[in-house]
């Protein structure tokens, strides 16, 4: 069977696969809570809400980054780290996959806002991650400070110490063994091994518990909205579930603290970041030079998936897994899939581009960016029409999914699942695709003339832009040089 790598993503705070796990999760009482850990507890911490599926990190790093003493909410995040103006998209051989900013490489956007802000940012891991000694290679070469921990105690202390100096710790953990009530589901249907950002607040080695603010309560499901009850706002939680929860995600952790130097001019810094990263410059996105031309990014993104989602490419793309075992039904699927996760991931974007545009003039008052707003605020129309958070609120149930994309797609694939005639499903929705694809493209112009408006403030650098091209193609050049003169050399004269 030919291998298929394809990003669905309608469950972004939870990547539920099947565990064994689940069981287990499945007879937490979530309705009953313990008393709050006090033997440590750093107070205080401002509760931010992720407000949709798909935002927990950025909510967690805002709410640490506020106990560090940095004041910037969840919409600040989205614009000094940029997520909210990136997007990655991947169509090579079966694989095809996309990326909202949010859940792109958050590392070096979180490392680049720490030092915009001057805060001390340290990632910590498990040494039994999977490809640890290469990701600390790499981190370390970005300039992040790595530390390793030695399992759950080490994992254990470094949360004492991080509570007794006064700081939250943003931990990465598996949500079907934290408490609330939303995760009921994930336990119910035995689903595990999605990662989810919280802060651990406080400890009591006497009690067994720590205390957590979890912002993904109220952001998906039929609770959906702020959780005026404070459920996720200091919430105890017993030390074997946080282990359990936290453990499955290689104790993942990050730090922030004071001390840092702070930059002059932070708008100088932000300004081209943004500009590289909405135009697709692959460096901004710490894409290498033997990797990035197989991605697209930026405004190139979704001008890439402009083209691939017409009908042609699509039937092109499906023509793939033609001959595997059971390929109606597996095609059928796959159709589906595409436009669910057309619709996940674009409507992520936009609800974190959208507050990224509206809050960074605030954030750099000493810049003239109403050129760039306009530009940008030329996407919205088309986002709106692609855009549906209903496949982020409820992931997995399909009859809830009522989007534009998403609707056509699920009609797309009954058909063919009921004729196996990709051809006559192609024709019957030409219009839809063609609609779906106008959109994008839209997107992508908006996006460009946006980071066209920045590069007039901040020029582009041509080496910085085309720096690793320039290296490849100048080494290309050497090699034809020296071997034209080798040749000449062993050419009698004439």
């Amino acid at each position: 069977m030919k291998r298929l790598a394809l990003l669905i993503s309608v469950i972004l705070l939870l990547t539920a696969t099947v565990s064994p796990s689940g069981t287990a999760a499945a007879t937490m009482d979530s309705g009953s809570y313990l008393p709050a850990a006090t033997e440590g507890l750093v107070t205080g911490v401002p509760y931010v809400w992720q407000e949709i599926n798909g935002l927990c990190a950025w909510a967690a790093t805002s709410m640490a980054f506020q106990s560090a003493g940095v004041p910037l909410d969840l919409h600040d995040v989205l614009a000094v780290t940029s997520v909210g103006y990136s997007f990655a998209y991947l169509n090579y051989n079966d694989t095809m996959v996309m990326y909202p900013g949010a859940i792109y490489m958050q590392v070096e956007p979180t490392q680049f806002a720490a030092d915009l802000y001057g805060l001390n940012m340290t990632v910590y891991m498990d040494t039994a991650t999977p490809g640890v000694e290469q990701l600390v290679e790499v981190w370390e070469g970005r300039g992040i400070s790595v530390h390793l921990l030695d399992g759950e105690e080490g994992a254990f202390d470094l949360m004492r110490s991080s509570i007794d100096a006064g700081y939250p710790l943003l931990l990465s953990v598996d949500p079907a063994w934290l408490p609330a009530r939303d995760y009921d589901f994930l336990r119910a249907q035995g689903l595990s091994g999605g990662g989810h950002g919280i802060l651990v607040v406080g400890y009591d080695d006497a009690a067994g518990n720590a205390t957590i603010v979890d912002p993904g309560v109220g952001s998906f499901g039929n609770e959906f909205g702020y959780p005026a009850d404070g459920r996720g706002n200091y919430t105890p939680i017993s030390y074997t579930a946080l282990s359990n929860a936290w453990s499955r995600r290689y104790f993942i952790s990050m730090l922030f603290k004071p001390g840092g130097d702070v930059p002059d001019d932070r708008s100088a810094l932000l300004g081209p970041y943004i500009r590289d990263r909405i135009l697709g410059v692959p460096a901004a996105y710490e894409a290498s030079p033997d990797t990035a031309v197989l991605w697209n990014f930026g405004e190139a993104a979704f001008r890439a998936l402009s083209v691939d989602y017409r009908r042609q490419r699509l039937t092109e793309y499906l023509d793939i897994f033609t001959g595997m075992d059971g390929e109606r039904e597996f095609k059928a699927s796959l159709i589906l899939f595409l436009g669910l996760g057309l619709e996940a991931q674009v409507s992520l974007q936009y609800l974190s581009f959208r507050t990224a545009l509206q809050r960074l003039p605030e954030l750099m008052p000493d810049v003239e960016l109403s050129d760039f707003v306009d530009a940008g605020e030329a996407s919205l129309p088309h986002f709106e029409a692609l855009a549906d958070n209903g496949t982020l609120i409820y992931p997995g149930n399909l009859t809830l999914y009522d989007g534009f994309v998403a609707s056509t797609f699920q009609s797309m694939a009954d058909e063919f699942n009921s004729t196996g005639d990709i051809e006559s499903v192609m024709n019957q929705y030409e219009d839809e695709l063609s609609t779906i694809t106008t959109h994008l493209l839209g997107i992508a112009d908006s996006w460009l003339a946006a980071g066209n408006a920045l590069a007039e403030i901040w020029p582009n650098n041509p080496f910085i832009v085309y720096g690793p091209w320039i290296t490849i193609a100048a080494f290309g050049v050497s090699a034809l040089v020296v071997a034209v003169i080798i040749l000449i050399r062993r050419t009698p004269s004439q």
